[in-house]
């Protein structure tokens, strides 16, 4: 089968735990974009087949969380899972911290955690960390669209934010640097997905159900590629291009008709073909099936 299931994934549990189960299960190819640490969870995608060729598309754009922020403790990993480097009393008052948001608002300037995946000489920088190796982790940028306060806890120490964000954003690098902007410590305690661009967790299956209707053989919340795609614009070309297209061809464009601005798909008769795109070929603006399907 060809597709994806949106799973609400649990907590203390691996993306590659959750791809597993639903590979095991469904007997399909299966992959994901766009990791979820162990302790959070949310909407994580699993693509199934040949939509596995397109976890990037799927997965791309803005993503949406819902993350708790404690303080008066910083740990070694960013969130609620490290080993606690030091505690200190201390929270901003409410005025303080909506103060402090729009300085966390636009492009900014991140560096990742220690405790991450991002390869440094080729190895995940957490085997470095937990190696007791000490690496210079490069700073890079990303964008917040959204920050905004949803709950303010002063009894609890902590706060409960929205961050709508672009991929590649860490939360618990936002969550402690906003600490210690509003001069305290504090780490992520909890962590929720809520979009993944046009996905939304509303529409996801928790894995405990998924697995269970995967089991008994029954529907479990299945989008077929095809349906998946409907967001991109749809090209038919007459059946001698197409035969072209299909066969791996760049066309000129000046000799197709109606083609479409960017990303879409192509057909030949009913059959999809893949995903075209306009190329540079010999000086020449072409058309081609980029991603075969």
């Amino acid at each position: 089968m060809n597709g994806l299931y949106l799973v609400d994934k649990p907590s203390d549990m691996t993306s590659f735990g959750v791809v597993a189960r639903v590979r095991r299960l469904s007997g399909e190819k299966c992959g994901h974009s766009g990791t979820l640490d162990p302790m959070a969870t949310g909407l994580l995608p699993v693509m199934t087949g040949k939509a596995t060729k397109l976890c990037e598309l799927f997965t791309e754009g803005q993503k949406t969380y819902i993350g708790t922020l404690r303080f008066g403790l910083s740990t070694d990993t960013g969130d609620i899972t490290g080993a606690v480097l030091e505690e200190r009393e201390g929270m901003p008052e409410k005025e303080q911290l909506l103060a402090l948001l729009p300085r966390f608002t636009g492009v900014i300037t991140q560096r990742p955690p220690l405790y991450s995946a991002i390869k440094v000489d080729g190895v995940p920088l957490y085997r470095h960390a937990r190696a007791g190796r000490e690496m210079e982790v490069p700073e890079r940028q990303v964008e917040i669209h959204a920050l905004s306060l949803l709950r303010y806890d002063a009894e609890k120490q902590e706060v409960e934010l929205e961050v709508e964000c672009s991929k590649g954003t860490y939360i618990r690098t936002l969550f402690t640097d906003l600490a210690e902007a509003a001069g305290c410590i504090g780490t992520m305690s909890a962590l929720r997905r809520t979009r993944v661009g046009r996905f939304s967790v509303e529409d996801a299956t928790p894995l405990a159900e998924l697995m269970e209707k995967l089991e008994k053989g029954e529907e479990a919340g299945f989008i077929p590629l095809e349906e998946a795609l409907t967001f991109l614009p749809s090209y038919q070309p007459v059946d001698f291009f197409a035969t072209l297209l299909g066969n791996g061809c760049a066309v000129d464009i000046k000799k197709l008709k109606n083609l479409p601005e960017g990303l879409c798909r192509v057909y030949h008769g009913e059959r999809l073909l893949g995903l075209g795109n306009q190329i540079e070929k010999d000086g020449e603006t072409c058309f081609k099936v980029v991603t075969h399907l």
